[in-house]
């Protein structure tokens, strides 16, 4: 046996300088200054001359012959955005005159999924898909698989798998600096601060008086229009012909359009209950054929055919799905409109109620499958008086902090997530029901731990590793902004309650129920017992001895990230983590070996990672160690004579003394199940059988 042991120790050790090396390889450098000309010419190949660096906005003007053509920029000179790692990405954009970007190039960055991961290349392929786009228009991360991305009022380009925060990171970098270079540039206005509602103000209103005073806007097209336009036609004066579409729009804060349209009751429940502090709404009036909606919309969504702007910079709408639940109460002198829809703009978009706006109806019509949509947008302006609003003419400045955005858009995969650890926290708070019935305790804990692998681990990418641990640390330190912690909210969410487990029962409920390696290791277990394969028990003296291994590859782990958080970050690369379920084994082979190795050493030593190597499970049991509950049940007859348990449990938690050692307890149950069992518990067994009654339950834990 141990022979066995020594030789699957040597393996793992000659695999470690192979991933090590291939982690070096990956870092991406800072392009030199005197490179710069010739990196911006790669954005601009028609450039002639690059002008020297402006200090006042911070560009490097773009020349072809005589004529300037655009800006280069450093996106560092404008935001400094924390990445997933706590450091900012250094990107070098273009953009020309009209405020289109003309390329996108990442010239530092210390995102560990990309540096030990994935590699650069996606990360390039990302940034491939910015020439073209319009920095006026936000850009959105969706699938790879969404067609048309452009044929709505909405843009999108496709994210980066399994670095989905890394992404945002980098394209909200992208749009910031962006917009703030443009703006200093004069290529786009600068935003005041938006107006206040004057709440006090609320004056006769009618729908005439709304059409007439234009606080109601009207947008009306036939089909006429409409097919003039897509065959690159002026429309026949007259515009007659069958009714495309007839809508009205008008702004909701105002207490006098607001009451009169939606009445008391439901302004109050907008104002109060639906809207933040600092959001609007508008609402949406319309017949006719054409839906402003479409038969795809999604309630609570953007809407892709409606598309609001302001200064030459677009905002998002979002359906407020306000009359999903109650009746409208609409005025009795409005005329009959097929669809009322209302939507919010949030207070992070800037927006202006006081200054003018357009809301522009977006057609498109397909050119068949190969082909891209063709698209046209046809639109109105729109601007209220003054007297209801108090005006501010400062500059405003967008405060939302980006994770608080990111948070917002994983908005569903969160509620999945609080959902999963709330159905977590019955199971532990009724342990005793479910491990009453062996059955029933084995289809909830599969079930959980297919949740975990599945959702937590591969949707989600939900593993917590020990490099979590090492941005703590440079929190706790000071060298980066606790900000960085909430960049991915099912990392941060997770963290809070193991946190919070480790406080109350120890480290056993992430290692044994929300690891997704971890689960991987139960299905080779049980892999094993389906196929036969006998387990190889390692003597209790070299088991003890040996299970203090993960705790030095901790310390060292730790020591080495205060001096070079990279080169920790390679070394954490001991977590097969990355491997099997952020990149699904799609890796360089010496990462996909030694994964595979401790897999299969796992077919005859149950989760031989989690026992002897595992960093992050040595640093949970350190955090545990001084944990409140002890609450697994034992009796007197446990260890001495009942061996039971003691053979049973596959993390060899539980010493020939019948005593449970908490800091490597993983509380899969499995004992408490035989414990309550009186075809397996042998002090019960004798109990039917009338010989010995078992004694009462104790607490026996180290």
């Amino acid at each position: 046996m141990q022979a066995l042991f020594q030789r699957w120790s040597h393996l793992l050790l000659l695999l470690m300088p192979l991933w090590l090396a291939t982690g070096v390889s990956q870092a991406e450098p800072l392009a030199d200054e005197q490179d710069m000309p010739a990196l911006i010419k790669q954005i601009f190949p028609q450039a002639t001359e690059i002008k020297p660096q402006l200090s006042d906005p911070p560009v490097w003007p773009v020349y072809q012959v005589t004529e300037l053509i655009g800006y280069a920029f450093l996106s560092g000179d404008y935001v400094q955005l924390p990445g997933f790692s706590g450091a900012p990405y250094q990107l070098l954009i273009g953009i020309d005159r009209d405020g289109i970007y003309r390329g996108v190039r990442v010239l530092e960055h210390h995102e560990p999924i990309f540096l030990h991961g994935l590699g650069p290349e996606p990360m390039h392929r990302f940034t491939e898909q910015y020439p073209g786009l319009d920095l006026r228009q936000t850009i959105k991360i969706t699938s790879a698989a969404v067609r048309n991305k452009a044929s709505g009022s909405n843009v999108y380009i496709d994210g980066i798998t399994k670095a989905t925060a890394s992404a945002i990171v980098l394209n909200e970098s992208v749009m910031l600096s962006a917009v703030q270079a443009a703006q200093q540039l004069g290529l786009i206005p600068h935003r005041r601060t938006p107006a206040q509602v004057r709440a006090d103000l609320q004056e006769p209103a009618n729908w005439s008086r709304l059409v007439n005073e234009q606080w109601a806007r009207e947008l009306k097209l036939s089909e006429a229009k409409v097919d003039s336009a897509f065959a690159n036609q002026p429309a026949a004066e007259p515009d007659t012909g069958d009714s495309f579409v007839e809508l009205y729009f008008t702004y909701l804060n105002a207490p006098t359009i607001g009451r009169y349209l939606l009445g008391d009751e439901h302004y109050t429940r907008l104002i109060e209950q639906k809207l933040e502090p600092g959001e609007h709404a508008i609402a949406v009036l319309n017949t006719g054929p054409y839906s402003i909606l479409g038969d795809s919309f999604v309630r609570g969504t953007p809407p892709d055919r409606l598309a609001l702007e302001q200064n030459g910079i677009q905002i998002e709408l979002r359906d407020l799905d306000f009359y999903s639940a109650v009746e409208p109460q609409l005025p009795a002198d409005l005329p009959y409109f097929d669809e009322v829809r209302l939507f919010r703009i949030k207070s992070s978009a800037g927006f202006d109620p006081a200054s003018p706006w357009t809301l522009k109806l977006v057609v498109s019509r397909e050119q068949g499958y190969l082909r891209p949509d063709t698209i046209r947008t046809f639109a109105a302006d729109y601007l209220l008086p003054e007297r209801f609003f108090i005006i501010s003419e400062q500059e405003t400045v967008d405060n939302t902090p980006l994770w608080l955005q990111i948070w917002q858009q994983r908005a569903g995969k969160i509620a999945a997530l609080l959902l999963g650890l709330t159905l977590l926290t019955a199971i532990i708070l009724g342990h005793r029901w479910v491990t009453a019935d062996a059955r029933r305790f084995r289809l909830i804990r599969w079930g959980y731990l297919l949740y975990t692998l599945v959702f937590i681990g591969y949707i989600t990418q939900g593993q917590l590793s020990i490099t979590n641990l090492f941005t703590i640390l440079q929190v706790v330190s000071g060298k980066v902004s606790g900000s960085i912690l909430l960049i991915d909210p099912v990392i941060a969410i997770l963290w809070c309650y193991v946190l919070l487990t480790l406080l109350l029962w120890g480290r056993g409920y992430f290692c044994g129920w929300l690891c997704p390696f971890g689960v991987l290791q139960e299905m080779v277990a049980e892999l094993a017992t389906r196929l036969k394969i006998r387990q190889k028990r390692i003597p209790w003296h070299i088991h003890r001895r040996v299970w203090g291994l993960k705790y030095v590859i901790l310390a060292g782990l730790v020591v080495v990230s205060f001096y070079s958080l990279s080169a920790a970050e390679r070394g954490a690369e001991v977590e097969p983590f990355k491997t099997a379920i952020t990149m699904g084994f799609v890796r360089e082979w010496p990462f996909v070996i030694y994964t595979g190795a401790l897999l299969l050493a796992g077919l005859f030593v149950h989760k031989f990672f989690c026992r002897y190597l595992c960093p992050l499970g040595a640093a949970f049991a350190v955090l545990g160690h001084f944990h409140l509950f002890r609450w697994l049940p034992r009796r007197a007859e446990c260890g001495s004579p009942c061996q039971l348990c003691t053979h049973r449990c596959g993390i060899r938690a539980i010493a020939p003394s019948g005593k449970i050692n908490y800091r490597e307890c993983i509380q899969c149950y499995e004992c408490e199940v035989i414990y309550r069992d009186n075809h397996q518990c042998v002090p019960l067994i004798n109990e039917r059988k009338g010989k010995r009654k078992p004694s009462q339950l104790i607490a026996k834990a180290s």
